[in-house]
């Protein structure tokens, strides 16, 4: 089965807007977001390159940063949780998965105006559990790593 059989379960529903419109970083496209709170902080963004690797993207706004104007932390934790969970669904074939632990180091900083990339990576799987890393990286310097266990539903 290739990631093209697989049918989303929110296939067929209108991709929900964004509250501001922001122009795709160049290569990348816009992602159609069906889940609300997603929709709220995006728009979010993707690109699938050569290698069949996919590279995900935001363009950092007001209201992304803390008081002091850096990219708050829940922030990009939301946005690990959400491309993570991208790549463990990709990894089982389209099977739901949720969150059970997402650890995160905090490695640099960015501020508005940033484009934030994030890559995701498959780790190991097994019939029930995903291991899914990811590494957030503003013009190719380390801004986030993470480490997360998907639970696989329906399976044990």
């Amino acid at each position: 089965m290739t990631e093209s059989d697989i049918i989303h379960p929110l296939h067929g529903r209108t991709p929900l807007p964004c509250p501001r419109d922001v122009t795709a970083p160049e290569g990348f496209e816009a992602q159609e977001l069906h889940d609300p709170f997603e929709a709220l902080m995006g728009p979010l963004f993707e690109r699938v390159n050569a290698d069949g690797s996919r590279v995900a993207a935001f363009v950092v706004d007001d209201r992304h940063v803390n008081a002091d104007g850096g990219l708050h932390d829940g922030m990009m934790m939301t946005l690990a949780d959400a491309f993570l969970g991208g790549a463990a669904w990709r990894g089982t074939g389209g099977k739901p998965c949720v969150t059970m632990s997402l650890q995160a180091s905090f490695l640099g900083e960015a501020k508005a105006g940033d484009v934030v990339e994030i890559r995701t990576k498959v780790e190991k799987q097994t019939r029930s559990v995903m291991f899914v890393s990811a590494a957030l990286t503003v013009a190719g310097e380390p801004l986030m790593s993470a480490t997360s266990l998907w639970k696989v539903l329906g399976e044990r």
